[in-house]
């Protein structure tokens, strides 16, 4: 199958064009940068209300789970692949609906071959050349501005490329993909070496603990595995639900609040 870019700009908002009068416009190889990182950072932190540099690198890392979840999608899907390289892309924060939205665009969107040969013989290379290359310039720029475990910034990424991947076989309508999509988080999760992270163990091999969904009532949803200092906003948010930090008794009483809440929504 040939790429799907309406597909990517829908789902993940990966696009071939930028954003005329966006808020900020960088090319992703300087954001290995501190100062052009820094400057990115600090107008997020004023567009999410964040109330010091810290959630601002929690929600950017965040932002960035959209394009491993393209690159394990094209893995399955597609023909070949797109130029994933902090070189490719230029980042853009955009207003989209009264809040801030990154968008990935693609300097070249040229279909890429894949390697020659078996899938199986040159995937785990490929990923891993990907997180080394694309992902942690990116992320480690990010957790020494902010001061953060670099363990907590990557741990911003796991359940949403999870999610992106769920989102993009149901999108497809093929069963079948979404079981090939499922085994392919499960190599990279599972089976990419933690040396291509730069930490001790692989940051997206994380034990799933469920708890009961107050935003769906009789369904389940995972618990983070790392916070990502929502409660360090000036929205009126606070903890997530889903926060490792909280308590039984605090995630009790946030559940208790959110379904309060939606009760007087009627």
């Amino acid at each position: 199958m040939t790429i799907n870019f309406e597909l990517l700009d829908r789902a993940l908002s990966i696009v071939t064009e930028e954003r005329e009068n966006a808020l900020v416009t960088v090319s992703a190889e300087r954001l290995s940068e501190p100062e052009q990182a820094l400057r990115l950072l600090t107008v997020y932190q004023e567009q999410i209300k964040g109330r010091d540099i810290r959630v601002a690198s929690t929600y950017y890392a965040a932002c960035w789970r959209v394009v491993p979840a393209a690159l394990l999608y094209m893995l399955e899907a597609c023909d070949g692949r797109v130029d994933f390289s902090l070189s490719n892309l230029t980042i853009q924060i955009d207003i989209v609906n009264d809040y801030p939205r990154f968008f990935f665009v693609l300097k070249r969107s040229d279909t890429l071959p894949w390697p020659a040969g078996p899938k199986e013989t040159w995937r785990e290379h490929l990923l891993g050349e990907f997180v080394k290359d694309t992902l942690r310039p990116v992320l480690e720029t990010a957790a020494s501005l902010s001061g953060l475990p670099l363990g907590q910034v990557w741990g911003q990424m796991p359940l949403g490329v999870e999610f992106y991947l769920n989102y993009l076989a149901d999108q497809s309508g093929d069963l079948p993909l979404k079981e090939r999509l499922g085994e392919q988080y499960v190599l990279f999760s599972k089976r990419l070496g933690a040396e291509w992270f730069g930490l001790k163990r692989n940051p997206f091999d994380v034990k799933a603990v469920w708890l009961d969904d107050p935003y769906r009532p009789g369904e389940q949803t995972r618990m983070k595995p790392t916070c990502c200092l929502a409660y360090r906003t000036d929205s009126g948010h606070g903890y997530c639900y889903g926060c490792p930090k909280l308590s039984k008794e605090e995630r009790e009483a946030k559940r208790q609040e959110i379904l309060a809440a939606a009760a007087s929504k009627g």
